[in-house]
């Protein structure tokens, strides 16, 4: 009776603990700042490299390769975080406000044109704030005509959160869906 109880009861356990597993293998946060992605396969988190932007960074690559980093350290996409004192006094409702000026938006526009030339800027929701979204292709690099940057920038009363992805043209154009899947687990600090 006892055998026949732990039998049962280690059955009933097993498909909750390979998905805890599977969910933990692909899932990493940063505990001092709550910055954390919980990708969907084939993405998977990690501690991020140091990042000139950010003070917190999650690196996020693709087990399969595809779609396949062009970024030259190999990373496909980088998560990362830098605090904002001035934020503190915004709230949701200013934050969604301003993100959603034409004004605003062209100071995104001016910032990333810096490096690059931007398509595709647009405004996205997630956590109850908008955000923006927009693909760059590099002035200079290697084959810079052939690289685009997937970037997803979001304001909190905690600072700026943003995900930079770098590929291949061909890679963007079938992976743009998973990219904003990525971009859909992403929490950013509140």
């Amino acid at each position: 009776m006892i055998h026949r109880f732990r039998k049962t009861a280690l059955l009933a356990a097993l498909p909750l603990a390979f998905a805890c597993t599977a969910a933990g293998a692909q899932s990493y946060g940063d505990p001092a700042t709550n910055l954390s992605v919980s990708p969907p396969k084939p993405f998977v988190g990690k501690a991020g490299r140091p990042h000139p932007q950010f003070d917190v960074t999650i690196d996020i690559d693709s087990t399969t390769g595809t779609p396949k980093a062009a970024n030259a350290d190999g990373r496909l996409c980088t998560l990362g975080f830098k605090p904002a004192a001035q934020n503190a006094q915004l709230n949701r409702e200013i934050i969604n406000a301003q993100m959603a000026k034409p004004e605003w938006q062209q100071l995104y526009r001016d910032m990333f044109e810096t490096i690059g030339t931007v398509s595709d800027l647009k405004l996205f929701e997630h956590q109850g704030f908008n955000g923006i979204e927009l693909v760059v292709t590099p002035k200079t690099g290697p084959n810079a005509e052939n690289v685009r940057m997937f970037t997803s920038t979001l304001e909190t009363p905690k600072g700026r959160t943003a995900l930079i992805c770098v590929t291949d043209k061909a890679g963007l154009a079938s992976s743009l869906a998973q990219l904003k899947a990525l971009r859909a687990t992403i929490h950013a600090p509140e």
